[in-house]
């Protein structure tokens, strides 16, 4: 069986944008840049929702990312790629493929079925559905050393309680923690 993992960055108080989708709170460090080099190169197909896809869609393909990210664009414009929108029918990035419907059901055949892992980056709304459904493995969380007054946590609108176990940490010269944990 497929895993499906998540990938954030947050802030110190939870959320992982601010109001109107902003993330500049977000800092990169060349440590930082380099796990997530070395992590999408491990992850497999990488998985969105509109609202992250077209913030993505919008800076990876582009010389600026390119020249600014070099390792990190390679790595995002050339993995696959899904979707998950009942709002557009066809994806202009490379390697995209859109799903739209009942994301939980075809997120489990999706699992079940043969092929590479997954990882979710950004997407707040499906890591909350897929994290109640209880069709997340692993949650790798970067927590950046800052806190904003108002945003959309990670979890927001999360129906149950999500028991996890902490298999990993990481403090980086930036002050940025990595916490992994296996879903119970």
């Amino acid at each position: 069986m497929r895993k499906l993992n998540v990938f954030n960055f947050i802030t110190l108080n939870g959320y992982y944008e601010g109001p109107k989708h902003d993330i500049s709170w977000h800092r990169h460090g060349a440590e930082e840049n380099k796990f997530s080099d070395d992590s999408l190169k491990a992850e497999g197909i990488l998985l969105f929702g509109r609202k992250t896809y077209d913030m993505m869609y919008s800076f990876w393909p582009t010389e600026m990312a390119a020249e600014q990210f070099p390792e990190t664009a390679k790595g995002m414009n050339r993995s696959e790629k899904i979707v998950f929108s009942n709002t557009i029918k066809k994806a202009e990035w490379k390697n995209t493929k859109v799903i739209g419907g009942d994301i939980v059901a075809e997120m489990k055949r999706l699992k079940k079925s043969k092929g590479l892992d997954m990882v979710i980056l950004g997407s707040g709304s499906i890591v909350t559905q897929f994290a109640d459904a209880g069709l997340i493995d692993e949650y790798k969380i970067m927590i950046d050393p800052v806190a904003i007054g108002k945003g959309t946590t990670l979890f927001n609108g999360l129906k149950s309680k999500l028991d996890l176990k902490l298999t990993e940490t990481k403090i980086f010269k930036s002050g940025v923690v990595l916490l992994c944990y296996k879903s119970l």
